[in-house]
């Protein structure tokens, strides 16, 4: 209180001096008030809403669990789950695991939920044959312990911001780019899903964090890969003959 009194008053004995010579300071303590207030409220989301890495180690808690059905595992992530759904069934392609079929169960949900962030949906709406599968405790457990590490290292580095990246009309570009990796990864293109996944991945945890920055990594990396499938596309038509004259 006496601080906050102190400033108008020395303002107003301050009339009768030069302009030139005054400086004026008292914008300064409002501006790291509001700067703090906006840390302070920074601070309070990140410790109501837990990150993705505690609620997957929360899923994993109950070791007398033998299986996880999809619905289990889509409930269990909460008010985060379209962003961490992405993260979660991408993993599986993330990491050099060699199952058969793998992709399927990969491109399937993640497709149906970019195509819902497409149409501007904030909640997850899978059809009932896809929510009563069920997963192996000791392969979900597995895939979540190998990137846990990496996934908390991530989190403690990144932080909201370019807030623009995650509003409800980038959220649908958003969704329409990862329908369309998905798409690619569903094709039988070698060495194509591990890095489609990963830009899948880096697109979910941007935006469970809110951080636009790390969208647009993830988006980055895959216009990247389209453009080198593109050259690469190319230069085999190319040796084949097939590929399309260029008229100067």
């Amino acid at each position: 209180m006496t601080a906050s009194i102190a400033v108008p008053v020395g303002a107003d004995l301050d009339v009768d001096r030069p302009a030139a010579g005054r400086r004026r300071t008292a914008p300064r303590p409002a501006t790291k008030q509001k700067r703090s207030a906006v840390r302070s409220k920074t601070r309070t989301r990140a410790k109501s809403a837990p990150r993705t890495s505690e609620i997957l180690r929360r899923l994993l808690e109950d070791d007398s669990r033998k299986s996880f059905t999809i619905e289990e595992i889509v409930s269990g992530l909460g008010p985060r789950s379209i962003p961490a759904s992405l993260m979660v069934f991408a993993i599986p392609e993330v990491l050099p695991i060699p199952i058969p079929g793998l992709a399927t169960a990969v491109v399937i949900p993640t497709g149906i939920i970019s195509y819902q962030m497409l149409k501007g949906k904030e909640e997850i709406s899978l059809p009932r044959w896809l929510l009563d599968r069920s997963v192996p405790r000791s392969a979900f457990a597995g895939c979540v312990n190998a990137i846990l590490p990496f996934l908390e290292k991530a989190e403690g580095k990144i932080r909201p911001r370019w807030r623009w990246a995650s509003t409800r009309t980038a959220k649908r570009f958003i969704g329409f780019f990862v329908l369309l990796m998905a798409a690619i990864i569903a094709l039988p293109i070698p060495f194509t899903n591990m890095p489609f996944a990963i830009a899948i991945f880096i697109i979910g945890l941007g935006l469970a964090e809110e951080d636009g920055a790390t969208i647009a990594l993830g988006i980055l990396l895959g216009i990247a890969l389209i453009a080198l499938m593109g050259v690469a596309a190319l230069g085999i038509l190319s040796l084949l003959g097939l590929a399309p004259e260029i008229v100067a």
